[in-house]
């Protein structure tokens, strides 16, 4: 009711500004959407639609000598309280998370944005349910030819429904197949997708659903944390480094293991810790895959048992992993070490997505070097190389700045947590193209 009341009061003050003069609908359109909170306003020249909206719960507004509608979305659902993020916790900064509830999410990006050349258009994808999608934009920041790429896919997407939320989205929007790495980011935080906005990317919100997709970004973006800018400079720059060595440490180690067991002679007297020490009935390449499925196994047990429940499966799980399955030669003790390591790795990152396709390239890689050795390591590397070099996230290259190489204002900015007042603003491959959007 309280927005309903802002709703006529601003109205009426635009129509007294404007009572000396004729005034377009699109002028209404851009001052609602900038003076009233919570509200997004959006022009319809069809009956069809202006029944469909009415049905779906916003305020339609038919003005006399005007042969098109406004759509007033005041609608609020029951949703939860705003809470903490669950996958992109920080130390310090800004505690508040999305929620499921598509308009409560935009308010949130708006209260980071005040900024008039904010674009939110609201469209509705799906024959059947119809679920509600803002696309968000800084209009005279994004490059229009990335704008209407994906505005057209997104209008393009048919679907019976998109119950299952932003994933169904992006498998529309990229054509996704059997290619593991993610070529948009999700974030549960309304710091990261104005930032994402800011810096020319574009932002999608699904209702129902407590993420937002961030496109396009980059392999280095999905390994960048909240906390680095959060924290000092250098404490930034050591966090970023960290992960990133994480990162590769979880790709990499269990080949690396493999292949320095194969050839004991390689490794000094210092490194003796990365050799197995006994000869157990399981060769170490079924070991390290009896470990990953176990761990995976656990995972899965700790999401679905109940809270009271939890405790007791971790103390079950690490009786049999962490004695048992010694004991009866199934795992060595140095298995069990290295792939908790690459377990801790793996989620180092806040992006879920980049640490599960690099758990799908670690068995690649395990693959290759268990079959054919050194050559089979260099074989999986270089594969794995190409496969990053030549991917595109919505026509961007998905290893800039290094792939095509960049120093100034991007290598630089990838390796090293600037200060604030020297970051070079929008990143090369997403700055604005002339033209309007």
């Amino acid at each position: 009711m309280l927005i309903l009341e802002n709703l006529q009061a601003s109205i009426e003050a635009f129509e007294k500004k404007h009572e000396n003069e004729d005034y377009t609908l699109d002028q209404l359109v851009v001052y609602l959407n900038t003076n009233v909170s919570f509200v997004q306003v959006q022009v319809f020249d069809k009956m069809a639609d202006a029944v469909r909206f009415i049905l779906s719960g916003p305020l339609m507004t038919f003005i006399d000598g005007y042969d098109k509608a406004l759509m007033i979305d005041t609608r609020i659902y029951p949703m939860r309280s705003i809470t903490e993020p669950t996958m992109e916790r920080v130390a310090r900064g800004n505690h508040d998370g999305f929620t499921e509830t598509m308009l409560m999410n935009t308010s949130l990006i708006r209260r980071r944005l005040r900024d008039p050349r904010l674009r939110v258009e609201l469209m509705q994808i799906g024959n059947r349910g119809q679920n509600d999608v803002s696309f968000m934009y800084l209009k005279d920041v994004a490059d229009e030819g990335l704008v209407k790429d994906i505005r057209g896919k997104l209008k393009s997407i048919d679907s019976g429904g998109l119950v299952l939320g932003e994933q169904q989205v992006m498998d529309y929007l990229g054509k996704l197949k059997w290619n593991p790495y993610p070529i948009a980011r999700y974030t549960e935080r309304p710091d990261v997708a104005s930032t994402a906005l800011l810096e020319g990317q574009v932002v999608i919100v699904v209702d129902n659903t407590p993420e937002v997709i961030v496109a396009p970004s980059t392999f280095w973006q999905h390994m960048q944390h909240p906390q680095e800018y959060h924290s000092y400079p250098m404490i930034g720059t050591y966090l970023r480094w960290l992960i990133a060595f994480a990162v590769y440490m979880s790709i990499f180690l269990p080949g690396v293991f493999l292949l320095v067991n194969a050839h004991p002679h390689w490794v000094p007297k210092w490194g003796a810790f990365f050799l197995s020490n006994r000869h157990d009935p399981l060769p170490l390449w079924a070991q390290l895959l009896v470990a990953e499925v176990s761990l995976d196994i656990l995972r899965l047990a700790v999401i679905n048992t109940p809270s009271v429940m939890a405790s007791a499966v971790g103390i079950v799980a690490a009786l049999l992993f962490g004695q048992f399955a010694t004991t009866i030669q199934l795992l060595q003790p140095e298995v069990l070490v290295y792939m908790g390591f690459v377990m801790m790795a793996q989620y180092a990152t806040s992006s879920y997505e980049l640490g599960s396709a690099n758990q799908m390239a670690r068995f690649w890689i395990m693959g290759w070097t268990a079959i054919f050795g050194v050559i089979g390591f260099a074989i999986s590397f270089v594969s794995w190389f190409i496969l990053l070099a030549t991917m595109k996230t919505f026509g961007k290259p998905y290893l800039w700045p290094l792939i095509p190489f960049k120093w100034k204002h991007g290598l630089t900015d990838t390796l090293i947590r600037q200060p604030s007042y020297k970051l070079g603003g929008v990143p090369e491959i997403l700055r604005r193209r002339r033209g309007r959007a």
